[in-house]
């Protein structure tokens, strides 16, 4: 049986999470989601109120933000969440496109001391596998992991189909290390020609709901590895624009993963 358990990250309601918070939780828990990714607040009273919000509706916040990084870590000690994300080291600032083995130490140094902080707090501190960021790729993962004692990863299934890793070999390449999941699928117009950078993002491919991906995603492989490990954080659902109605993408997603057991 799975330990982690399934959230719905709200970046699919554009926003509406802020003006119509109660409209979005509804949502989200009719669904089915045992919580949402998202929210930021900007004080300790926010965080309160959003979190007693959230529960009202059976729903638990997952990796929430903050209005600096040290209390972001707070914020999720005080939610019994165990990981928190750190700040994205893009690759614009170290290297560029192709950043040297000094590039990722660098990058790697930048983020000691808030990996320090959340060390303390027993939560294990995350980097993003995001385009535009140091780990785009299972190379990425594999030199930024190596260089960074202490980091965990963001095992992020979009972002590294687009840019033309296998998800599932990075969750195997780094299975201790897996400190949040973002589960999410990628279609191409043409897979066949489609390759990040020099295709166009959102216009020659896009992230699409789950099972409707068309560059090679395993789902159903992701997940059971998932459980094989014993990975017991959150894996949240993660879809940035939706194709069909934001509340039935919700639900789209959350069937499909029904479907395979989840």
């Amino acid at each position: 049986m799975a330990k982690f358990k399934i959230c719905c990250h709200l970046i699919q309601f554009e926003n509406r999470e802020q003006a119509e918070p109660e409209w979005v939780l509804n949502a989200v828990a009719e669904a089915g989601y045992e919580g949402c990714e998202g929210f930021g607040p900007k004080t300790a009273d926010e965080l309160v109120d959003i979190a007693a919000l959230a529960a009202s509706y059976g729903l638990h916040i997952v990796n929430i933000a903050g209005p600096t990084n040290e209390d972001k870590v707070l914020y999720n000690v005080a939610l019994y969440n165990n990981a928190v994300e750190v700040p994205a080291a893009g690759k614009a600032n170290f290297g560029g496109p192709n950043p040297t083995d000094e590039d990722f130490a660098r990058a790697g140094a930048e983020l000691a001391e808030i990996i320090a902080f959340a060390e303390v707090y027993h939560l294990k501190p995350f980097h993003h596998a995001h385009i535009g960021t140091m780990i785009e790729t299972k190379e990425d993962a594999d030199r930024m992991l190596a260089a960074t004692p202490g980091l965990y990863l963001l095992l992020d299934t979009g972002h590294l189909t687009c840019a033309g890793s296998d998800a599932l070999e990075v969750l195997w390449a780094h299975k201790d290390r897996i400190g949040h999941v973002h589960l999410k699928d990628f279609f191409a117009d043409d897979p066949t020609t489609w390759s990040w950078p020099e295709s166009k993002f959102w216009e020659e491919g896009r992230f699409k709901e789950l099972g409707d991906g068309n560059m090679g995603l395993d789902v159903p492989g992701v997940l059971k590895a998932l459980e094989e490990i014993g990975y017991d954080g959150w894996v949240s659902v993660e879809l940035d624009r939706a194709s069909m109605d934001m509340a039935e993408a919700a639900k789209y997603n959350r069937e499909y993963l029904r479907r395979l057991g989840y």
